[in-house]
């Protein structure tokens, strides 16, 4: 089978905020399924949410739970709270379709609870939605990974990484979306890993988590912006107090093996949760995010790169929203160090050759190849962010970053435009080429052979590292503007 057949590209294209229904029906515990029946009715759904005492969303009833009571002899005046399937299973609105598709399919549910950033509960969406789109084909990656019993088979399920870009690029997938779908693997493979470190650590006699937490997937990852050549970047905010770190601290390091023992190797920064730098309780984060603001070393200007494009990925997301909000707010009024972060761009130059006449004449090459890292994505990349810095943006996709400060006014449409395009056609490059490798034997990388070009790519390819190239004098005169 090849790899156009393997994969339904759709699921991996679109998150759940494109299928699903808005504005949540829900009914009070002591309705009758009769009135949620009618309700579902009236508003043409298949489902209903049921409120607890509180007004919080305790359960779900469906019309398959009605059809099935009332044919095994229930009354239609039975009260939903008897009914309902509970708790609620839900994933976040920015979760691609082929997550939501395998979640249903392993739990044998036809309707999942999309969420905020804050995990309350905005909308639903059904199987039934999906599959007038599309077929159920696409969801075997993310499902495997889910339903993964070890690292074995985590990295198992990841080899199919890139028969999956394969198509994606194939079906006319733009960089960032491809990019999208490699992320959201690394976000589930994370997850994965942390419950199955979880599961060890009781079985072992070490016991559940001592306190409320949450495990953050960080760079392009958290931006869902990853490629082929992948590493760890992750941590921990746990709502307990520093006794709590000891049990953290182990389940750091075991989520971390399993994740290199899956074909994700070690972050050689250190930027994981086994790390006592990149995990701590909130107020611990909040000293260290104000520690790293006030300070003008190039580590601290790294962490902050790292660090503000984080996503949630297990536990309480409540605690990286209202985590978020803070450092956002914390930063977007410094602009010495803003202006700090605008400097560190300024030392990542696009990797473009210039005659003795100031006339572009092709690409700096280093043993035959282009890095389209140092003097392509990360310039642009740091660029939308220490912009959406400082304007209170929390978006953490620099495509959103971008369109978020165009409508802002603070970049116009064109110079938004231009860095969308840019990112979208680097990107694109660069994972060609990792397939290329891949098929050649090589690792992965963010550099290219520009012979994978033809001379109208190469063309395009240049024009938009020249707009790259004009991102920190622009980027200074927002900043200061």
């Amino acid at each position: 089978m090849d790899a156009g057949t393997m994969f339904d590209s759709y699921p991996y294209r679109h998150s759940l905020s494109d299928v699903v229904t808005w504005e949540p029906l829900d009914i009070g515990p002591e309705a009758s399924l009769e009135e949620a029946a009618a309700a579902m009715a009236a508003r043409d759904v298949g489902s209903i949410l049921v409120r607890d005492a509180s007004g919080a969303h305790a359960g779900i009833v469906t019309e398959r739970d009605i059809v099935r009571h009332i044919a095994t002899g229930g009354s239609s005046g039975t009260a939903v709270h008897d009914v309902m399937s509970s708790p609620v299973q839900s994933l976040p609105a920015d979760a691609l379709v082929y997550k939501a598709m395998g979640r249903m399919e392993r739990l044998g549910i036809r309707h999942l609870a999309v969420t905020d950033p804050r995990g309350k509960i905005v909308g639903v969406v059904s199987l039934r939605t999906i599959l007038k789109t599309r077929n159920t084909a696409a969801f075997a990656l993310g499902d495997a990974i889910e339903a993964a019993p070890d690292a074995a088979a985590i990295a198992a399920a990841r080899a199919r990484l890139p028969d999956l870009v394969r198509a994606l690029l194939q079906d006319g997938g733009r960089g960032t979306t491809v990019a999208g779908a490699i992320s959201a693997a690394m976000r589930d493979s994370t997850e994965r890993a942390g419950l199955l470190a979880l599961a060890a650590m009781e079985r072992e006699g070490l016991g559940p988590p001592p306190a409320p937490y949450v495990l953050l997937v960080l760079g392009s990852g958290g931006r869902g912006e990853s490629l082929l050549s992948p590493d760890q970047d992750n941590a921990v905010i746990f709502d307990g107090t520093e006794a709590d770190d000891a049990w953290f601290a182990e389940w750091g390091q075991r989520l971390s093996d399993i994740l290199d023992a899956a074909g994700v190797p070690y972050c050689n920064g250190g930027v994981m949760a086994s790390n006592p730098l990149w995990r701590g309780t909130p107020a611990s984060w909040r000293e260290r995010v104000a520690g790293w603001i006030g300070s003008a070393r190039g580590e601290s200007i790294m962490n902050v790169d790292i660090f503000f494009d984080f996503a949630p990925v297990l536990g309480d997301a409540a605690l990286a929203a209202s985590l978020r909000h803070d450092a956002i707010a914390a930063v977007a009024k410094q602009t010495v160090f803003l202006g700090n972060l605008v400097q560190h761009i300024g030392g990542f130059r696009p990797p473009l050759a210039w005659d003795a006449f100031g006339l572009l004449s092709g690409f700096q090459l280093k043993n035959g190849r282009v890095d389209l890292k140092i003097g392509g994505t990360l310039p642009l990349v740091s660029a939308a962010r220490v912009l959406a810095l400082r304007h209170g943006i929390e978006a953490t996709s620099t495509t959103e970053r971008l369109r978020l400060l165009r409508e802002k006014g603070v970049l116009s449409e064109g110079d938004a435009s231009a860095a969308a395009d840019a990112l979208e056609t680097v990107m694109a490059v660069v994972l060609r080429q990792q397939l290329a490798d891949l098929e050649a034997g090589k690792a992965p990388s963010s550099t290219i052979d520009p012979a994978i070009l033809d001379r109208r790519e190469r063309r395009r390819l240049r024009a938009r590292l020249e707009v790259i190239d004009l991102l920190q004098p622009m980027v200074q005169g927002a900043i200061s503007g």
